[in-house]
């Protein structure tokens, strides 16, 4: 995970639009690698989501 985020960063400092593109791409490579569309690895990750209380209290001060 540590490695993933780092290269996130790096590619955000770039171009941060360029990170839509890369949630999209990835989502995409997990799709075929489950043998499922986008719309169902994103729903997956959303159900595993923290909430929106959660991110802002805990860990939205982490990426200050």
């Amino acid at each position: 995970m540590v490695f993933a985020f780092e290269r996130a960063v790096a590619l955000a400092r770039i171009d941060p639009e360029l990170l839509s593109h890369l949630f999209a791409a990835t989502a995409c490579l997990l799709a075929r690698t489950d043998g499922v569309s986008p719309r169902s690895v994103f729903e997956t990750y959303f159900r595993r989501s923290v909430s929106d209380e959660q991110w802002q209290e805990v860990y939205l001060g982490l990426f200050q």
